[in-house]
C-alpha cells in the first residue's frame, strides 16, 4: 500500500532557510532523528549534540548545476533539463513545458527524433527513452555546443514547484561542493547537505 503525504503550503521550504528573516541561517531547518522506531524532533543546529566521538558523518561532495535551459519546439516553449552523461556522449534528458505559475511540468508527446532548438544555435535530438518502462527520461544528443558549456552560459538551477521564485546558482550550493575535473555534477541539489554551515562544521570538528 502507497501512503501520499500532502505537506500544507505554508510548511514547505518556499524560499531558503536564510531568507525568511533577520538573523536566520541555513542550519534554521528541522531535523527528525530516529532512534529505532522512535522519532524526535530537533533543530539542525543542534546536530553536533546528537552525534559523539567516533560517529561516521557522510556528505555529497558534488556541485549543482545550472541543468534547466530553456529551448523551443517548433513555436512552443520547452524548458531542457540535463540529467546524465552517458558514455557515449548522449545525455539523459527531461522535456518539460511552463506550467503558467512560474515551474515547470513534465511534457508528454515527446518522440525519437524530436528536435528542441537550444540558445547559441544549439539544438538538441531526442533519440530514446532511457528507460522501456516509461517516457520521461530520453537519451539525446547536442549538436552545435558543449552541454557543460550550454549549462554555464545558458542554465538555471532547476527549480522544485513548490518554491516562491528562481534563486541564484550559489543558494544550490553545498558547503563541501568541490568542483570536478571534468565539469560534472548533480543535476538536482544534493539538498541533505544544504543546513550545514561552516559554524555548524567547525563545532563537529571540535
Amino acid at each position: 500500500m502507497t501512503t501520499v503525504v500532502r505537506v500544507p503550503r505554508e510548511r514547505s521550504a518556499r524560499v531558503p532557510a536564510e531568507q525568511r528573516g533577520p538573523g536566520r541561517d541555513r542550519d534554521d531547518v528541522r531535523l527528525l532523528v530516529s532512534h529505532g522506531t522512535r522519532v524526535a524532533h530537533h533543530a539542525f543546529r543542534e546536530l553536533p549534540s546528537l552525534l559523539r566521538a567516533g560517529d561516521l558523518l557522510v556528505v555529497n561532495t558534488s556541485p549543482t548545476l545550472a541543468a534547466a535551459v530553456d529551448g523551443r519546439l517548433g513555436p512552443a516553449r520547452v524548458v531542457v533539463h540535463f540529467s546524465t552523461r552517458g558514455d557515449d556522449g548522449r545525455w539523459a534528458v527531461e522535456l518539460r513545458e511552463p506550467d503558467g505559475e512560474g515551474t515547470t511540468r513534465a511534457r508528454t508527446g515527446t518522440r525519437a527524433g524530436t528536435e528542441v532548438a537550444l540558445a547559441g544555435g544549439a539544438r538538441l535530438v531526442v533519440e530514446e527513452p532511457v528507460s522501456a518502462r516509461g517516457e520521461r527520461l530520453w537519451w539525446a544528443r547536442a549538436e552545435g555546443a558543449r552541454v557543460l558549456e550550454l549549462l554555464r552560459e545558458h542554465g538555471r538551477p532547476i527549480r522544485y514547484s513548490y518554491t516562491e521564485r528562481d534563486q541564484p546558482l550559489s543558494a544550490y550550493q553545498t558547503l563541501f561542493a568541490l568542483p570536478s575535473p571534468d565539469g560534472a555534477g548533480s543535476a538536482e541539489m544534493p539538498s541533505a547537505a544544504r543546513p550545514f554551515t561552516a559554524r555548524l562544521v567547525a563545532e563537529l570538528v571540535r
